[in-house]
């Protein structure tokens, strides 16, 4: 069988209620959670982003689905976002179907979007033997524009036509102004995060690279140089964050990979 579509679930938290035989991440307290994601009850958005990617890997035969997310947070101790999903998909989706299972896999170091975006065309390489030809993420609505525009456009001259988005969005309660949650919320992703990778589209550079550091509190370090040879001056180089002077234009040339 020849796999050529890459399905991305990317993690924004960490499950932790694996040792509670009936939990299945309904609850907020399953989780650990930013402030900010408490009130849009963004953990059950997470299930639903596991349940869509699944369901997209049965109707694709072709395709693997990645889990992403390295180990993020100090009070979780060395569990990667992307274990907390796979074992917390075990329970929603089930063990009996092996074939199945035997199309997941976990990326381990990724520590924002960017690194989803290529540490899992990486790890699809080291799994399949070559890159993909189709790439569906599932994740927020409002990361849309992130994921497409900046990190598979822009840094990576990945084809727009040649990528699916399924996203959905927080659910916030009926004590909320829904109106002013949702402003506010866009409002933040461009501030936090499509300003900054407009101007830096690698994250070498203070605030994304300082976000990095603060989501790496193991120190891990990834090999992907090594496995995937076409990549490695590209990756060597923006895993040497902040220490060269390469324009992003120039840092984009040193990819050696036709996608298409």
């Amino acid at each position: 069988m020849v796999f050529d579509r890459l399905i991305i679930l990317p993690c924004h938290s960490i499950w932790k209620a694996q040792s509670i035989q009936a939990a299945t991440g309904q609850s907020s307290d399953e989780w650990h959670l930013a402030s900010f994601q408490i009130e849009g009850h963004d953990h059950l958005c997470f299930i639903d982003h596991i349940r869509k990617s699944f369901d997209e890997l049965k109707r694709n035969p072709h395709a693997l689905l990645i889990i992403s997310g390295g180990q993020t947070k100090a009070e979780a101790g060395p569990i990667s976002e992307a274990l907390s999903y796979y074992q917390l998909a075990q329970r929603l989706i089930g063990t009996a179907d092996e074939n199945l299972l035997r199309r997941v896999f976990l990326e381990e170091y990724a520590r924002d979007s960017l690194e989803n975006v290529i540490f899992l065309i990486c790890r699809f390489y080291e799994i399949a033997g070559l890159y993909p030809k189709f790439i569906t993420v599932v994740g927020f609505e409002f990361k849309k524009s992130r994921f497409l525009k900046y990190h598979l456009a822009q840094a990576l001259d990945f084809p727009e036509s040649l990528v699916e988005y399924i996203g959905n969005a927080p659910l916030p309660g009926p004590e909320i102004d829904h109106e002013q949650y949702f402003s506010s919320l866009v409002a933040a992703e461009k501030k936090h995060a499509l300003d900054h990778f407009a101007t830096d589209l690698y994250g070498l550079r203070a605030p994304l690279q300082d976000k990095r550091k603060q989501r790496d509190p193991f120190n891990r370090h990834h090999g992907y140089e090594s496995s995937n040879p076409k990549m490695k001056e590209f990756l060597s180089i923006i895993k040497n964050l902040g220490n060269n002077n390469l324009a992003d234009e120039e840092i984009k040339n040193r990819l050696q990979v036709s996608w298409t």
